[in-house]
């Protein structure tokens, strides 16, 4: 016979409302009338917003209104608020907002972040800039909650711009980047289209105030988004950091997945198989992802083998899907192993897991690196017997095939049989016909496969221009080959030169290291190693060439060895010991060239004067040296 009074209520109604009990809560209110107790108000508000009954939430607020007048402030008015934003009636919200101020209630910092959130899920930016000042106005600071709803709407509409300037505002004004922020930036560094709006995403990594092992949200978000733009710089610092003894981040699968592919990306296969087994260790169940991934990482190892042991180890207990089939087809494919590329194929299709154009393709792609074309063009027929049609990718795969083994026609049968299927030729496909017509040395071909490209706008590629280097040298005309060179750097420096048509002929940067070594190759190709020596010595000049690099150095080494000029060849190993140091990492001179420098300077008597000093300073910088060579 006791009767709860506001206090037992209050209580009744919040647990009634966290069991999801609706009936109960709105009995409890009709019941607590006279008690004063306003928790059941304010809970029942909540209830109605969470159940997205807004009409309800407004009616029980407005009879708190009329029952006590006295009580409503500022928080009450914050509860009815955060309802209307909640069900996204922006409208109903600045009714009430306004409300506030004809009546006199002094808003909070509560109020005005939830008006915030309110305009950020409407999508509407100069709203919330109005709220900011209007904050700023009435004397309330704004906090990181506040800047936190401005960039979450920027970064709905990838306002890169709006972004960037909230996060400024948020630094003059000493709020740290905390989780939420971290979290939003990676999330538009990864869909960023463009690379300079990614990489400056990127930098808010750099910041002192910004811890990447937090929690395991932002560091599964940081890795995620490293791994997908390829950032090697910050994948190190969150392996290493992850590594450490202090982190607070609670590793799952998700987590060990992206770990073992940042620690693939990184090229660390050991690591990443560490990671693996640390998971294994710590109890946590591994996904079909975190398998594939590990697969992956060994297959990207080249330790084919061993990816092979660890899916058949496994393959029992997780599901399989087509993506760690198809991993495992690619690594076979890397090696050229058609038999067990074709085998793990064949049992995809026994044991029902679907196969896909990517599986298909990889198989294919294993064929014709081993020169099967018969069996790929099989595999072929097959998927076409299960409703996979080829792409693009699988067409220039069987292109590249034929190239390879020198049938050129079938190669350009393949080509058109590509196009009127309806896919585009890239420049990948006309760079392998290019390629085998100059193989083939077929110059006529290669010349209409040139016009074909400019006339479909198909930009060519630093490939590109290497393959026309090499038909230029073939054909004994180095001049032209040089002026394919200096034309491009001409475009390169200025902007992308246009076709009659309106199509770039090139795409940038299309003057890289491969190019450079191209050029002096066919200099001395050509005999003519003092020419190759003057264009070495002008690329260092050239913009946006990072270069020469190391096999560069080697091929000029061998033509100024081969044809007698031999001060100016050690001169130039003399320099590479510096350069490449200072620019590669681990980068050295092939062993053959420097090998065969030493012979010429042993042909030559020079082998005291000049062999000895240079082999020291070989040595030195960690370049190929062997003893022998002083005795050759």
């Amino acid at each position: 016979g006791v009767e709860p009074d506001a206090v037992a209520f209050g209580s009744f109604m919040k647990f009634a409302i966290k069991e999801g009990r609706p009936t109960l809560a709105q009995e409890l209110l009709e019941r607590s009338e006279g008690t004063g107790c306003i928790k059941t108000y304010v809970w029942n508000i909540r209830l109605a917003s969470r159940e997205k009954n807004l009409p309800r939430a407004i009616s029980i607020f407005r009879r708190f209104q009329a029952e006590k007048p006295e009580v409503i402030d500022c928080m009450a008015y914050n509860v009815i608020l955060d309802a209307c934003c909640s069900n996204r009636d922006i409208t109903m919200a600045m009714e009430i907002f306004d409300e506030m101020a004809q009546r006199g209630i002094r808003k909070s910092l509560v109020t005005y972040n939830t008006m915030i959130k309110g305009f950020s899920l409407s999508g509407d930016l100069a709203k919330i800039k109005d709220i900011l000042r209007e904050m700023e106005a009435s004397g309330c600071k704004p906090d990181s909650a506040s800047f936190c709803g401005y960039m979450g709407c920027a970064a709905r509409a990838m306002d890169f711009d709006q972004v960037w300037v909230c996060l400024g505002e948020m630094t003059s004004r000493g709020l740290p980047a905390d989780s939420y922020v971290v979290t939003i930036v990676m999330h538009m560094a990864r869909r960023a289209e463009d690379t300079h709006a990614a990489t400056q995403m990127m930098s808010i990594l750099d910041r002192d105030d910004v811890d990447i092992c937090h929690d395991t949200i932002v560091f599964n978000t940081v890795l995620d988004t490293c791994v997908y733009r390829r950032h090697l710089k910050h994948l190190d610092r969150a392996v290493r950091e992850y590594s450490g003894s202090s982190h607070h981040v609670e590793p799952n699968a998700r987590t060990f997945s992206l770990l073992i592919k940042a620690c693939a990306t990184l090229g660390r296969t050991e690591q990443a198989m560490g990671m693996w087994h640390d998971m294994l260790k710590r109890g946590v169940e591994p996904s079909t992802v975190t398998l594939g991934c590990a697969i992956d990482a060994l297959v990207e190892g080249r330790r084919v083998d061993e990816a092979l042991a660890l899916f058949q180890e496994w393959k029992g207990r997780i599901p399989c899907d087509t993506v760690t089939y198809s991993t495992l087809i690619k690594g076979f494919a890397a090696l050229s192993d058609a038999d067990r590329a074709v085998a793990v194929f064949d049992e995809m299709k026994a044991l029902g897991v679907h196969r896909n154009l990517i599986a298909g393709t990889a198989v294919i792609s294993a064929c014709a690196r081993s020169g099967q074309m018969q069996r790929a063009q099989m595999i072929l027929s097959e998927m076409a017997d299960e409703g996979i049609k080829p792409n693009g990718v699988t067409y220039a795969v069987l292109i590249r095939g034929y190239c390879s083994n020198g049938d050129l026609k079938v190669a350009l049968d393949m080509f058109h049989e590509m196009v009127q299927s309806g896919f585009s030729a890239d420049c990948i496909v006309y760079n392998t016909l290019l390629d085998g017509c100059v193989q083939a040395s077929n110059w006529e071909l290669a010349e209409t496969l040139l016009g074909d490209m400019e006339e479909h706008g198909v930009a060519q590629s630093s490939f590109t221009i290497s393959i026309i280097i090499k038909m230029w040298s073939k054909r004994g005309h180095l001049d032209k080959a040089v002026q394919v060179v200096y034309d491009a750097l001409k475009v390169q420096a200025v902007s992308p030169r246009k076709s009659s048509k309106g199509a770039k002929r090139f795409q940038g940067p299309i003057v890289d290291t491969y190019v450079g070594s191209g050029i002096v190759g066919a200099c001395i190709h050509n005999r003519e190693p003092m020419r190759a020596l003057e264009i070495f010595e002008d690329m260092k000049t050239w913009a946006n060439f990072n270069g020469p690099d190391a096999n560069t150095y080697g091929a000029l080494l061998c033509g100024l060895a081969k044809y007698g000029f031999l001060r100016e060849a050690v001169r130039i190993a003399e320099e590479a010991c510096t350069t490449l140091g200072a620019r590669y990492q681990r980068q050295t001179i092939q062993s053959s060239a420097v090998r065969q420098l030493f012979k010429a300077l042993k042909d030559r008597n020079l082998l005291a004067e000049l062999g000895v000093p240079l082999y020291d300073k070989l040595q030195k910088a960690g370049m190929p040296c062997d003893a022998r060579w002083l005795l050759l």
